[in-house]
């Protein structure tokens, strides 16, 4: 009995026991492979439906069950295999909505698995013949959206920094849309960097009833800065930051991917599930450090861990902030233990907090500093194929209009605040 089978996990080595139990029990189904579990939706939607969706123990939280629900929600007659590590920590009711037909312990033994596929085979194509599956739902074409996320391992590298400048270019450079998501829960700096006033907050977010609409209502709870690039704020109250789960955080990522072209994620210094939940639904993570010796040691330890955790290492960035001489630590020191390099090293630069006072990424305050045009020449490769590199490096170079100038300086300076550069 042959079908499609799909397999979600960070690793090749499930996908590959599969290929094998599909050749023994010699049905000639097609395995197709997802590395990466924020992609599930993307590739049931592109390259499904699919017969049987076999899950890893990447998928073994509350938030790839819920991926998993809803899938099943929309393709009733795909069976679900799960296959878990351990004892992994989670509600019997996550486990009961994905539909699965069976639960497999990791490493998984080959009589099992090949007995489960077997079954899976079996149910989901018994559901079709007897009817008892609906018509899978109708997919619309999904926003081709990019999603950046800025992270690091020590505070006070410049995330939000980094996270409103790379909005800034892209928005100014591609006017397309673009929407910065604060997910630094307890203390996030974007509004206060770009000096903003949010009637709303992710919190209010979060609070707002469950519904499938929450693409169509999200921009409610948006606040737009003067340079077009929108923001969603992080909670006023730190103590908001416990009603968050990594299901709401990926709920309002893929909500703003709806809706937006570009989609930046600024974290907490912190290797969260919350964090962990952003990280699957990005495709390039930028990671910070400065040139001092705890950040540098911080950085390595943290990109050790993102590979032990199967995070794509081919979509990460280095980003070194805040460099400068003569300070008992040289850069080609630093960059001699990356050998993966650094998309950008940046210098301290006093332009980053005169910006911050106004209320405005450097590139917008400053563009002609160095600081900016090297902030430039590191994010031209995000830029679309129509829009040249070498211009917008030189557009970001160049002295701002006279009336944008004119705009800055009649505007009072507010005092310096503690945002890092």
């Amino acid at each position: 009995m042959s079908g499609r089978i799909l397999v979600v996990d960070r690793s090749e080595a499930l996908a590959n026991s599969v290929r094998q139990a599909v050749t023994e029990l010699r049905t000639g189904s097609d395995v197709v492979s997802c590395l990466r579990t924020g992609d599930l939706a993307d590739v049931v939607a592109d390259s499904g439906p699919f017969d049987v969706l076999v899950a890893g123990p990447a998928l073994m939280n509350r938030t790839g069950l819920g991926r998993l629900a809803d899938i099943k929600d929309d393709h009733p007659h795909t069976a679900v295999v799960l296959v878990a590590s351990g004892n992994p920590e989670v509600h019997m009711r996550d486990l009961v909505r994905t539909g699965a037909v069976d639960l497999l312990p990791s490493p998984v033994r080959m009589p099992d698995l090949t007995q489960a596929l077997d079954r899976a085979l079996g149910h989901g194509r018994q559901l079709v013949v007897t009817g008892a599956a609906a018509a899978p739902a109708e997919h619309h074409a999904p926003r081709s959206c990019t999603t950046f996320t800025v992270a690091s391992a020590t505070g006070g590298c410049g995330k939000t920094f980094y996270a409103t400048n790379l909005a800034y270019y892209l928005a100014h450079h591609t006017r397309k849309r673009v929407v910065i998501a604060d997910f630094d829960l307890q203390f996030g700096e974007v509004t206060t960097a770009l000096r903003l006033r949010p009637r709303y907050t992710s919190h209010d977010l979060v609070e707002r009833p469950s519904d499938a609409d929450l693409a169509e209502h999200i921009e409610e709870y948006l606040v737009p800065h003067e340079t077009g690039v929108w923001v969603l704020a992080a909670p006023k109250d730190p103590s908001e930051a416990d009603r968050f789960s990594t299901a709401d955080v990926t709920r309002i990522i893929e909500a703003l991917q709806k809706r937006f072209d570009y989609v930046i994620v600024d974290t907490p210094a912190q290797l969260s599930e919350i964090v962990l939940a952003a990280f699957d639904r990005s495709d390039v993570l930028f990671s910070l450090a400065t040139l001092d010796l705890p950040s540098v040691r911080n950085m390595g330890v943290f990109l050790s861990t993102l590979q032990r955790l199967k995070i794509p290492q081919d979509n990460i960035r280095l980003i070194l902030n805040k460099a400068e001489s003569n300070v008992g630590i040289e850069i080609d020191q630093v960059t001699r233990l990356f050998p993966q390099g650094f998309s950008s090293i940046l210098p301290y630069a006093k332009d980053v907090s005169r910006s911050i006072n106004l209320g405005l990424p450097v590139l917008a305050a400053s563009p002609g500093t160095e600081v900016s045009r090297k902030l430039a020449e590191g994010m031209a490769q995000f830029l679309p194929d129509g829009v040249p590199a070498a211009a917008a490096v030189a557009t970001s170079s160049a002295p701002a209009r006279r009336s944008f100038a004119d705009r800055l300086l009649r505007r009072a300076p507010a005092p310096t605040v503690g945002v890092a550069s």
